[in-house]
């Protein structure tokens, strides 16, 4: 049994609280928040979808699905996405447990906070576009991609790159993007086409474009 009850979330995902592991900082804790418990009772069962007999753990489902998904595919785990380590006991309820992604030997910083803090330069930019490259020619189905799902980690031999930690997984009831790669890309490509906007709009803001940035490398 893992006690977390006493210890403050570092993180917070749509449905999780992130915590610290009491003993092992090199991983982290994902726990359904009780509101995301609440939203999941309050739905009618037919509405549940597929996994309506996870219940509020379909979440965690879902990162399983895409992590075998992976594995299948490449034979492989994945840089660019979060290292599961599997389901885990604690105080507060069921866990999810991973590894901790850091930067600097600190907790690794979403996108979110590094264009906050006017830390997207031109090498982060680049980095984003070697994900996106890598996402949309992997089999992972995403459902939400977004600057607080996406970190900066030199976990892995020092070298910088973009680790996806929340946000995949097929959600739909009729599961289209399981079933068709070419949907699955379609999606992804469109997801991609939308956060780069957003981020060329940051990188303008400071005078550090992301076509300009790649121009310049060619």
């Amino acid at each position: 049994m893992i006690h977390l009850g006493d210890s403050a979330p570092v993180a917070w995902g749509n449905n999780s609280a992130v915590h610290r592991h009491p003993n092992d900082p090199s991983m982290l804790v994902k726990v359904v928040r009780p509101e995301a418990i609440r939203r999941q009772k309050a739905r009618w069962g037919f509405l549940r979808g597929r996994r309506r007999r996870f219940f509020h753990l379909k979440n965690f489902m879902r990162v399983l699905e895409e992590q075998v998904a992976f594995y299948a595919a490449e034979g492989h785990a994945s840089q660019h996405l979060e290292e599961v380590i599997g389901l885990v006991d604690t105080d507060i309820g069921p866990g999810l447990a991973v590894r901790c992604e850091t930067f600097h030997s600190e907790l690794a910083p979403t996108v979110a906070s590094l264009m906050k803090s006017r830390r997207l330069d031109r090498s982060i930019l680049l980095l984003l576009e070697e994900f996106f490259d890598w996402l949309e020619r992997s089999p992972i189905i995403v459902n939400e991609l977004g600057i607080n799902n996406l970190v900066l980690s030199d976990r892995l031999t020092g070298r910088s790159r973009i680790v996806l930690i929340d946000g995949y997984g097929e959600n739909a009831a009729v599961p289209l993007k399981s079933w068709s790669q070419l949907l699955n890309r379609y999606d992804k490509r469109q997801k991609v086409d939308k956060l780069r906007a957003r981020l060329n709009a940051a990188a303008l803001s400071s005078d550090e474009a992301l076509d300009q940035s790649l121009a310049a490398t060619r």
